[in-house]
């Protein structure tokens, strides 16, 4: 599958070079240029779809470029412009005459966005910082879940991550980034209605206990088209989905047993590597260093290529059923579909506690987009 993908994303890249080239095959077309950025108006969005109408027909469709910019061949008039990414998506309206240029666009319209929190991960403050917030009251616009009763192991809250940049403290929290609902986690795990209402779920590692009543709502929930982001140690609520390792993706036994809190990895997709290494300079010779692991990490011990898409790989180390250290390549980041929705798991996480980019955040900034675009 991987293969497929990344020859299809070369000859793509071969074609449209070819084709930009080519002088513009209608005279009477114009050509204009735009851009599409992230809500805070900064971070390009790759690979988004833009499609521009005239009297509800489309009249020319194209995908931003790892850099956000796009190219459309237009004849004079009005257009309804739609540019997506997944469920990011916004709409405008345009008039195409000799001297247009078109602005750069933001994504404005989100899909509903729950976050449950946890011990030892904090996308949240990813979201925050590529413009989910209210520009007025700087108050996310997502939901944001208590995640404190999901049996996370206080003996280990002072364990460092990989970088240490929260000192080892991994209950340190932004307020701004405090649950902002009447409900917590085990209100919306125990009710499939409620988890319904969410077209995104991101779940951050914590200390999950099995419970085969909510994994069975997690599955329901992606396969009527949710998108669920699960990260580390929250892994057992994969249980079901994967069969218990026997789809999709396999853990590794013993549990937790990941050693390394950082690696040298490889980026395995294109357009990611891309999109690192034109925006901030990241990724040169497609790798990364990833240092937001979690001590005593979940591995992933294989998966399946036929229906899962892996992100990162890197050499780490962990331990066998005797505490023996092995040291290995694995994969550490993975996408799959389900039903009509889709799962994103990784191995790592992002502890990051303020509003900047690390490495580790910016790969996840691109998930963020990208599991939900499985068109």
């Amino acid at each position: 599958m991987r293969s497929i993908i990344l020859s299809a994303f070369l000859l793509l890249f071969v074609f449209s070079c070819a084709e930009d080239e080519k002088p513009n095959p209608n005279p009477e077309n114009i050509t204009i240029s735009g851009k599409l950025l992230a809500p805070n108006t900064i971070d390009p969005i790759v690979n988004a779809k833009v499609i521009a109408l005239h009297n509800n027909i489309v009249a020319f469709e194209t995908t931003t470029d790892a850099q956000g910019n796009f190219q459309l061949s237009l004849k004079k008039g009005d257009y309804n412009l739609k540019l997506s990414k997944g469920l990011f998506t916004t709409e405008k309206q345009i008039r195409v005459e000799e001297d247009i240029t078109l602005e750069s666009y933001k994504i404005e319209i989100l899909p509903n966005i729950g976050v449950i929190t946890g011990s030892y991960d904090n996308i949240e403050s990813v979201l925050y910082g590529i413009g989910l917030i209210n520009p007025i009251t700087a108050e996310p616009l997502f939901d944001i879940i208590d995640g404190i009763s999901t049996n996370k192991n206080m003996a280990l809250d002072n364990l460092a991550h990989g970088n240490g940049t929260n000192n080892g403290n991994s209950q340190i929290k932004n307020p701004i980034l405090n649950p902002n609902v009447g409900f917590s986690y085990t209100d919306l795990m125990s009710d499939p209605t409620l988890l319904a209402s969410y077209d995104v779920l991101f779940i951050n590692c914590s200390d999950h206990s099995e419970n085969p009543i909510y994994e069975q709502n997690l599955m329901d929930y992606v396969n009527n088209g949710g998108f669920l982001y699960v990260t580390d140690w929250s892994s057992s609520l994969l249980n079901t989905i994967t069969n218990n390792d026997t789809n999709y993706l396999s853990f590794y036994t013993p549990r937790r047993s990941g050693q390394s809190l950082t690696t040298t990895a490889t980026i395995l997709d294109g357009n990611l590597s891309a999109w690192l290494l034109l925006n901030y300079g990241i990724s040169i010779n497609d790798v990364v260093e990833i240092d937001e692991f979690l001590y005593a990490w979940q591995v992933v011990e294989s998966y399946d290529p036929a229906t899962t898409i892996s992100w990162i790989n890197g050499e780490v180390d962990y331990n066998d059923a005797t505490s023996t250290t092995i040291t290995e390549n694995k994969d550490l980041a993975f996408t799959f579909l389900l039903g009509q929705g889709a799962i994103f798991y990784s191995s790592f996480h992002t502890e990051n506690q303020e509003f900047d980019f690390t490495t580790t955040d910016r790969i996840m900034e691109y998930l963020v987009f990208e599991m939900t675009d499985i068109d």
